[in-house]
């Protein structure tokens, strides 16, 4: 169940930061928000996170180093680029660098969950079940 998932944003953009966090509270999630790697870092060291968002413009380091960082403090957990620019080459740049995916903001509602949900490992909204008689 994604309900009990958190993931961490980092970003220095607060509109970025308040519409992702909005995203991933629609799909379920729970979320903590900063705006730096060294905020980050201290998050991590006291919860732990199943994905993160993290910006390309940190204000403390370059976003090779914050993804090499992160992915060092949480292992496995995919990392997920936010990104000023909607370029190729950017895209590219991150994946190289060790990101799962990477998103032009201001997010896409409707694609960023769709990158949340595959991040996380589940493809689809959950089934509810129906409350109507047979």
């Amino acid at each position: 169940m994604l309900g009990s998932q958190t993931v961490l944003i980092v970003s220095p953009d607060p509109l970025y930061r308040e519409k992702t966090e909005e995203i991933v509270g629609r799909i379920g999630l729970q979320s903590v928000s900063c705006v730096c790697l060294t905020e980050a870092r201290s998050l991590i060291e006291r919860q732990v996170f199943q994905l993160v968002c993290c910006s390309d413009d940190l204000p403390d380091c370059n976003l090779r180093t914050a993804i090499h960082i992160l992915k060092s403090f949480i292992g496995n957990a995919p990392v997920i680029v936010l990104s000023h620019l909607a370029e190729w080459d950017s895209y590219l740049r991150a994946l190289d660098a060790g990101a799962s995916d990477y998103i032009a903001c201001p997010p896409n509602a409707v694609e960023m969950e769709r990158i949340l949900r595959l991040a996380l490992g589940q493809t689809q909204p959950p089934i509810r079940a129906s409350h109507a008689s047979a």
